[in-house]
């Protein structure tokens, strides 16, 4: 019986999609979960601000907003959808600037992992240019 219920964790565990054996230079399980820093923007904004991954939510919420010059909020979720890709990395819906009202604007983008603390984000913003971030994991810790 115990050894069914471990053989069920490890299914769900490395099934989840914020989990991922990539094949970057880390060559190991990699993991989302935890809190993320904004290190670098093509267009310098958010620098310093940070999301938190929750181990089986597919999305990751603001923790701090710095720089804001996009109208977000604390409770806005900044990536939605995660979902592993085939080349060792992520895809998600990845919220842009809400400063011109209405809804929520998503846009698709990549994750692309430099290392077990680094990923980078490519994609498009809601004029269509390239945008390119670097975030770097500051914990691993799930906090609220």
């Amino acid at each position: 019986m115990k050894n069914i219920f471990l053989f069920l964790t490890l299914i769900t565990l490395f099934s989840c999609d914020t989990i991922k054996k990539t094949s970057n230079s880390t060559g190991t399980v990699f993991s989302l979960n935890g809190e993320w820093e904004l290190t670098s923007n093509s267009d310098n904004s958010l620098i310093g601000s940070s999301v938190q991954v929750y181990p089986f939510v597919p999305d990751a919420k603001f923790k701090n907003l710095l720089n804001n010059t996009q109208c977000f909020r604390e409770t806005d979720i900044k990536w939605k959808n995660i979902a592993t890709d085939n080349n060792g990395g992520f895809t998600i819906n990845n919220l842009q600037s809400s400063c011109t009202g209405g809804s929520a604007q998503y846009l698709p983008a990549a994750i692309i992992v430099v290392n077990t603390n680094e990923i980078k984000i490519n994609g498009r913003n809601g004029t269509g240019e390239n945008i390119s971030q670097t975030w770097k994991r500051i914990s691993t810790a799930i906090t609220q």
